[in-house]
């Protein structure tokens, strides 16, 4: 009798550890289960050159159709990149009939954006057909920004002209000018630069004989489409701010401006 008893109480164990399981299994149908929809993910940057540059924002579903699903998206008001300078392709925003994933394909349009300044543009994903259900990566951010060939590392011939705070003129050329400078890409970097002196040796010139300084002033600054910008701390403390251009005829145009109030503009010549 005990052993009846014991068997039973094994079968209605195993019965209702089996029933147990069935109750909690999940069952997912791609073909008829709720729609939700998410950007592959949340950001990207699309550095853009002069010809154009296009960039493919992935959407998937978690459902599939017999038909194509439009993908319905709009440009959120956080967005700094105006309409200008984008265009998104209208016959990409579908999943096709079968599918999981479909694409959107923006292109970044050089003209319209902004010399040294990236924009972003940013979407907000509504829905996928019918379905305006959506998971937590709802919003794509996508940053917009010039991209240039640069090659302007070199020996440069320098002549400046300015004027310092003390009163010291700087004519052109002043003496023992031109003044060779060094520019070389930074490592690892496509368009940022060391300069060898950023002053192009006007400090010399001003502070050397009256004061007994020789050094030069190393800086760094960076190449954006032909205009140049950059700004480091020199050894009397203050600020140098550089701008400038490639003219695209192996010279350089760049001023520059410390925290005293020194400044000047140089042409360097590329040997």
């Amino acid at each position: 009798m005990k052993n009846l008893i014991f068997r039973f109480s094994v079968i209605a164990l195993i019965f209702t550890t089996i029933v147990g399981c069935e109750e909690e299994l999940l069952v997912y149908d791609v073909d008829n289960g709720q729609t939700l929809s998410n950007f592959a993910n949340s950001s990207a940057t699309l550095p853009v050159p002069e010809d154009g540059e296009s960039y493919t924002i992935v959407v998937e579903s978690s459902t599939r159709s017999d038909q194509d699903r439009a993908i319905q998206i709009n440009v959120d008001n956080n967005s700094t990149a105006l309409p200008a300078e984008y265009t998104i392709d209208q016959s990409t925003l579908i999943i096709p009939a079968g599918e999981f994933v479909g694409n959107i394909v923006v292109r970044g349009n050089f003209d319209e954006i902004p010399d040294l300044t990236t924009t972003t543009l940013v979407l907000n994903l509504i829905g996928i057909g019918n379905s305006d259900l959506t998971g937590n990566r709802s919003t794509f951010t996508l940053s917009f920004f010039k991209k240039c060939d640069s090659d302007l590392a070199g020996t440069y011939d320098v002549l400046s002209s300015g004027e310092s705070t003390d009163g010291a003129p700087v004519n052109n050329p002043i003496v023992d000018f031109p003044y060779t400078v060094q520019i070389i890409k930074k490592e690892g970097t496509d368009l940022q630069y060391i300069i060898s002196d950023g002053v192009a040796g006007l400090y010399i010139e001003w502070y050397g004989a009256p004061y007994g300084y020789t050094f030069e002033t190393e800086g760094n600054f960076q190449d954006v489409c032909g205009s140049l910008s950059g700004s480091w701390v020199e050894a009397f403390g203050s600020t140098i701010n550089l701008t400038g251009t490639d003219n695209g005829d192996g010279t350089l145009t760049i001023t520059w401006v410390n925290g005293f109030g020194d400044t000047a503009t140089a042409t360097y010549t590329k040997q």
